[in-house]
């Protein structure tokens, strides 16, 4: 992202628009897999609770952009979906990348940063129609991903893994009537659609298992889960800068320092002097485990 400094990303109106919204610089998806990921996007609930049928905003109909803002009010999600671009030169590979993936993802990452050029265009087309039609002081603009990706790092091309290039995604909101720019730190992917309806000043449902991110209490922890079913099946819960992965039982297997150790190269699970860190981690992933039903029920009994 622009507000992340990427020197590799060619992006001037994604670079103007962050400049002129609440940008979160710490947001994770709910799974990082990309139809988990939407679901929970468009119903705010994990994917082990979620229902399409719970969408707060259902009904959306496909229409060519430029009648899209035609008739207000109106509630549109676009699809920046490029498939790819021309290579744009040498670029910078995460230091976690393994020497021997080096070339297969620098080849990876030039014609994933093309395609991102042509998502800025598109993202700049659907601004200056805003301006156009007198609407952008009034329409609430979110910028977000349903999941990230691993693009070589870690050795790794696909995703639906714990790592932060998989579980972070952008997020920033831009409502020029109610919403002065700046940065907010933690989010998670369930708590937009709350947002968002907060802020039109609709009712958040009750099944929504997010929080509004202007509301009186920040978001203090994050949690996702991953390959749901699978016996590779994981839990990963964020405080401050800790972060664990665990089993869908709450047995935690990794465990990093963010602040630290950005890339994930150091796995302190079983170092003596994080004993205390792990159980109050613990706690608070089993305290999670609870509050979103994932495999309990309210009194904390395990339902599996």
């Amino acid at each position: 992202m622009p507000w992340a400094e990427d020197p590799d990303l060619v992006a001037p109106n994604l670079k103007k628009f962050g400049e002129q919204s609440v940008v979160v610089a710490r947001a994770y998806c709910c799974s990082p897999k990309p139809e988990l990921a939407q679901t929970a996007l468009a119903t705010s609930r994990f994917p082990h609770a979620a229902n399409l049928h719970d969408q707060a905003l259902g009904g959306l109909q496909t229409r060519p952009l430029d009648g899209a803002f035609k008739k207000t009010p109106f509630a549109v999600r676009i699809s920046l979906a490029s498939r790819g671009g021309p290579g744009l030169g040498p670029v910078h590979l995460r230091g976690n990348v393994p020497s021997q993936n080096e070339p297969h993802a620098r080849a990876t990452l030039a014609n994933f940063y093309g395609a991102r050029k042509n998502d800025d265009a598109m993202l700049g087309e659907i601004l200056a129609t805003l301006d156009k039609l007198n609407l952008a002081r009034d329409t609430i603009v979110c910028f977000t991903s349903d999941c990230g990706q691993q693009l070589g790092s870690h050795g790794i091309d696909g995703g639906e893994v714990p790592y932060e290039e998989s579980v972070r995604i952008p997020l920033a909101i831009r409502y020029p009537r109610k919403l002065e720019p700046g940065m907010r730190d933690l989010a998670s992917q369930i708590d937009i659609l709350p947002t968002l309806l907060a802020l039109q000043g609709v009712e958040i449902p009750d099944k929504a298992q997010g929080v509004d991110l202007f509301g009186k209490s920040p978001r203090e922890v994050v949690f996702a889960e991953g390959k749901l079913g699978e016996a590779e099946e994981w839990r990963m819960l964020l405080r401050g800068y800790d972060k664990v992965i665990a089993t869908p039982k709450g047995d935690i297997t990794s465990l990093f320092n963010l602040a630290d150790d950005p890339l994930e190269m150091t796995d302190l699970v079983h170092d003596p002097a994080q004993k205390l860190m792990l159980a109050s981690l613990k706690a608070e992933l089993l305290a999670q485990m609870k509050k979103l039903y994932d495999g309990m029920d309210p009194s904390g009994l395990r339902r599996r």
